[in-house]
């Protein structure tokens, strides 16, 4: 997520130097507990032996970055647009001597009411070999001989590297026809996200059961349009693995980094282990797997607003939110008789997304003043 394309531009020179200042000798092994923050792998961690600890991101879809305000803070060695932390102790797990980028705007994450210092790329992450427990909520390092995840069960797949942000990328076929490369993207909450091109090439973009935004659903800084939409691959194979009616969101993406992408509701369904040294990943899926074909929800998508108010960023044409009128830029006042605040949107979204709520009361505030309405959560795709 970066601001223009010249930023973009910049990494390609910027991650040569960044890469080789890393330490790849040094043996990291160890388990490294996190929490799930919406769909964001967020784990704690000391910079230099700091009595405090930081929120850092586990990010495969990106460079390592650390905020300004943490720099200063901490009075961390600055190189141009990085600055070196002698150590990060992340749960058993210490890494010396990581150079991450500065210039990584954290605003939207306090937007949205995630309080991020910094994201673990895929830059740093190749020193190792990790495994990504979904269900236990741990990420685990080890040495580059030993597999965790490589067992019976498994879908093992060779990988390259995107040639920006180092991230994982492994071959996929939709409908038995269009090959293509998609990146491993534990940063992003879709099972996958297309780029918009992926529309004609599918020839589906006037198939009527896509649904289309209005407003901002999910955006990335650089792209140009705001136009989104949510529809259903048909099939998508990862090797031997072949799932039907895969939901899937279309969208325009960064510059350099527009690429399909594999997020965290089809990640999740799996114990993953990436050997980076060895350009190997190992899916093995959880017993209980399920992948996502439907999108359970009001169909509206909430930000901070100015003077800390809570507003209506986007919402999918069609949905309960849509067909009650309710219009991007108004307000949120009250959910269920409580009155809101821009410090309550996080506890307003997760209670949103929550299977067990299946409606809400809604004050609204927009043009034509406020007004009561209540919304009752469906599935926004037909059922299949």
């Amino acid at each position: 997520m970066f601001k223009t394309t010249f930023i973009l531009l910049s990494i390609v020179l910027l991650l040569i130097s960044a890469v080789s200042a890393q330490e790849k000798d040094t043996t990291i092994k160890g388990t490294i507990p996190f929490e799930i923050n919406e769909h964001l792998i967020v784990i704690k961690g000391k910079i230099n032996g700091s009595q405090k600890n930081y929120n850092f991101v586990l990010d495969t879809g990106a460079l390592t970055f650390v905020d300004k305000k943490v720099v200063e803070e901490l009075k961390l060695k600055k190189r141009g647009n990085m600055a070196k932390m002698n150590t990060l102790e992340m749960g058993e797990v210490t890494i010396p001597n990581i150079f991450a980028f500065t210039f990584f705007n954290f605003g939207p994450f306090k937007k949205h009411g995630i309080l991020i210092h910094g994201i673990i790329g895929s830059d740093l992450l190749e020193r190792s070999v990790i495994t990504l427990d979904y269900r236990n909520q741990k990420v685990i390092f080890s040495p580059d001989n030993e597999v965790l995840g490589g067992n019976a069960k498994s879908y093992r797949c060779r990988f390259t590297n995107h040639r920006i942000n180092n991230a994982p990328m492994i071959d996929c076929t939709i409908n038995s026809n269009v090959s293509l490369k998609a990146m491993v993207d534990t940063g992003q909450p879709y099972s996958i996200v297309l780029p918009l091109e992926y529309l004609e090439k599918l020839n589906i973009r006037n198939n009527e059961s896509l649904l289309k935004s209005k407003g901002i659903i999910v955006s990335w800084p650089g792209t140009k349009t705001t136009d989104s939409f949510l529809g259903r691959l048909d099939q998508f194979e990862q090797k031997d693995l072949k799932i039907n009616n895969l939901m899937c969101y279309f969208a325009e993406l960064p510059p350099l980094l527009s690429a399909p992408l594999l997020g965290r509701d089809y990640l999740s369904q799996f114990l993953i282990t990436i050997d980076y040294p060895g350009d190997e990943i190992f899916f093995a899926p959880y017993e209980d797997a399920q992948f996502v074909k439907n999108m359970f929800s009001f169909g509206v998508s909430l930000s901070r607003g100015a003077n800390n108010t809570i507003v209506v960023q986007g919402l999918w044409t069609g949905s309960p939110a849509d067909r009650a009128g309710i219009g991007v830029g108004d307000e949120i006042v009250e959910c269920n008789s409580r009155a809101l605040t821009g410090d309550d949107i996080f506890v307003l979204r997760q209670l949103l997304e929550k299977k067990s709520v299946k409606n809400v009361m809604f004050i609204v505030k927009g043009e034509k003043g406020k007004r009561e309405t209540i919304l009752q959560k469906e599935m926004l795709l037909d059922t299949r």
